[in-house]
């Protein structure tokens, strides 16, 4: 634990010195928590399972930011509200700080009873770091994460698999406070950990691979993210063979990775090398193909190129999902959908919606269908994406932060309108550019019994690092403004 504290230290003081390599110019947009982005990259899990959306990380190139909260409906009302009642009172505790004070009295309560050096005491102290979290009390949280690991490591040895959580979780804490650099310590403990338990392949450690990953692009060091990328790409195909659903799928998820990097021909490389080896194993026109085509037509949309190598791969995937008869309507569904979005990226004339309503019915033979449904028609999700001007922007993660928050109405054809802004810090210094942005991108339509409808009031929120030098110019402008008034 000496050790680990002393990496912690070290790399806290070599923070300056990675910061310096910040480079101005990127926006950071969060990414809807709920939402799969537009652009996603297939994966065979998409085609059988739709997966959840990885990375919350920010991105440039097609990672929607987040939805503002909107305005939410009033908790339902009991029967018997405003009636006497024999139950018990909830006394549980609601707000984060009565739920800190409440882990508290638990860790000494399981400290007095099962004594200060047991896995229970480490586990509350595990429990009180997340509650201290919530409440926004992150030193709090480190020093209670930095407690259930040394117990951890009293207990069973530095190398203890019950230390993996909690160093992932701290490593999480760091990010959440900016502090990068121990935020790669804890995490490059917890997989040298599991490296050494768990064996140097083993595919639990790529979660912890692609948190370091996110965090080296926070630092600006984009090569070192993508040799981390790489470096969980060899892991999965050094254990599985090329043409398998686990090697597809780790090629697909580092060519994801590529296209939120801007990275396109890259990208679309990856999948051509996903098509050799479906031809080589499988033959041509197989259903193994219909990823890889889909993502091909899915990386010229999010390039914002019309190509019609794009369209032309979308209805490959739809021809030989038909020819074979595909008994898998949720791969039927999200092709169809991926053809909506491209006619209403690129059509002329207003779009019929004709591929959404037949997604929208297969989706109703799918397992949680409903659930593909809200989370695909119920956005907004983007299915082309105008730049947001970069001026006055930067990558710095010690530069002002700042945000965004722009309300609108879409049509039922994906176009936006009544766009406003309801919030901005700083006042005025994003706003037009934000909403150039909304006006000018398309939106997959909302859909309501399986048509597209109109839809009022949606919101977006987008989060960014501002340039101390134009921040410190807009404020001289002010008060330049101020003395001739």
């Amino acid at each position: 634990m000496a050790v680990f504290r002393s990496a912690i230290l070290d790399a806290h003081r070599e923070i300056p010195r990675q910061l310096m390599v910040a480079l101005a110019g990127f926006c950071l947009l969060t990414m809807s928590a709920h939402a799969q982005p537009a652009g996603a990259a297939p994966t065979p899990a998409d085609t059988a399972a739709q997966a959840s959306a990885a990375n919350s990380a920010q991105k440039p190139s097609d990672a929607a930011p987040s939805p503002a909260v909107q305005n939410a409906a009033p908790p339902a009302t009991s029967e018997a509200e405003g009636t006497s009642s024999a139950q018990t009172p909830d006394k549980t505790p609601h707000d984060p700080k009565d739920i800190v004070e409440s882990q508290q009295r638990l860790v000494t309560r399981t400290e007095d009873q099962f004594g200060k050096r047991s896995r229970q005491a480490a586990e509350a102290y595990v429990d009180l770091a997340e509650a201290q979290r919530r409440a926004g009390d992150h030193a709090g949280a480190e020093k209670s994460y930095l407690a259930a690991i040394d117990v951890y490591h009293a207990l069973e040895g530095p190398f203890t698999p019950l230390a993996i959580e909690p160093l992932t979780a701290l490593g999480d804490n760091y990010r959440e406070t900016n502090d990068y650099m121990r935020a790669v310590t804890a995490y490059g403990e917890a997989r040298t950990i599991n490296r050494r338990v768990y064996g140097l392949l083993n595919e639990d450690q790529i979660p912890l691979i692609d948190r370091i990953s996110d965090v080296m692009l926070e630092l600006n060091k984009p090569a070192d993210a993508e040799e981390q990328q790489l470096d969980a790409l060899r892991i999965v195909e050094r254990s599985h063979p090329p043409e398998s659903d686990e090697a597809l799928g780790a090629l697909y998820k580092y060519a994801g990775w590529l296209r939120e990097q801007g990275r396109f021909q890259e990208e679309r490389d990856q999948y051509m090398r996903a098509l050799r080896t479906v031809h080589d194993h499988y033959g041509k026109e197989d259903p193994h193909e219909v990823p890889a085509l889909l993502g091909i037509g899915n990386s010229f949309r999010v390039q914002r190129i019309p190509e019609p190598q794009g369209a032309g791969a979308l209805h490959d995937a739809l021809q030989i999902l038909t020819m074979h008869g595909s008994a898998d309507k949720l791969a039927l569904a999200e092709t169809l959908r991926d053809i909506g979005d491209w006619e209403v990226a690129f059509t002329k004339v207003d779009y019929d919606g004709a591929e959404y309503r037949r997604s929208w019915q297969y989706l109703g033979e799918v397992a949680d269908g409903d659930k593909y449904r809200k989370q695909w028609y119920s956005g907004p999700n983007y299915v082309l994406r105008e730049p947001v001007s970069l001026a006055g922007l930067s990558q710095d993660p010690n530069s002002p932060a700042g945000h965004v928050i722009v309300k609108f109405d879409l049509d039922k054809t994906g176009h936006a309108s009544n766009v406003t802004i309801v919030e901005s810090d700083p006042p005025g210094f994003k706003d037009e550019a934000v909403i150039r942005h909304i006006r000018r991108s398309r939106f997959r339509p909302q859909m309501a019994d399986g048509l597209p409808v109109a839809h009022e009031a949606l919101a977006l929120q987008f989060n960014y690092r501002y340039s101390r030098n134009a921040l410190l110019s807009d404020k001289d402008k002010e008060k330049g403004k101020s003395a001739k008034e």
